[in-house]
């Protein structure tokens, strides 16, 4: 047998070894990056969620200036002052409501916007968004959905009110 031209196999078979496997664990940290972004955003989606639930309830519970069209305001923005108790007056509450989900989507990393829902209803949504996406400015909602869809890129969602 000649074993002299079989010299530095066995080092190129430990160094493409070595590539599959720097291949193999470079793909699994890239599927951890991936997972953590969707968890990251899924929690962003939960809160973004609960948020606009209270508002939703709070404006169920008053129907008055929901009928007056009191909560149809577009970007709602965050009060400069505490927000105080409201009581008797539909709109004095109407207002509380907004200011205070303002504060709490603020004091979150979000924006809160109240408008009519996308394509073909004259329901009310209440839309929130947070990372780059702004409710506010001249395209306001259309960050978010445009002709019923989510536009791609942004980060928010939005949940029929009334």
């Amino acid at each position: 047998m000649n074993y002299i031209n079989q010299k530095g196999v066995g080092l190129v078979e430990v160094l493409v070894a070595l590539i599959l496997l720097a291949i193999g664990v470079l793909g699994f940290a890239v599927l951890q990056l991936k997972a953590i972004d969707a968890s990251s955003e899924a929690s962003h989606q939960v809160l973004a969620l609960t948020i606009a639930r209270d508002l939703a309830e709070r404006m169920r519970a008053n129907p008055q200036a929901t009928e007056d069209g009191e909560y149809k305001i577009g970007a709602v923005s965050v009060p400069t002052t505490v927000v105080s108790t409201a009581a008797g007056k539909a709109v004095d509450i109407a207002a509380q409501d907004l200011k205070n989900a303002a504060v709490q989507a603020k004091n979150n990393g979000m924006n809160i916007a109240v408008g009519n829902c996308p394509v073909g209803t004259t329901r009310q949504c209440i839309y929130v968004a947070w990372d780059t996406t702004s409710l506010a400015g001249e395209k306001g909602l259309e960050n978010c959905i445009k002709d019923g869809v989510y536009v791609q890129g942004s980060h928010c969602l939005f949940l029929e009110a009334y």
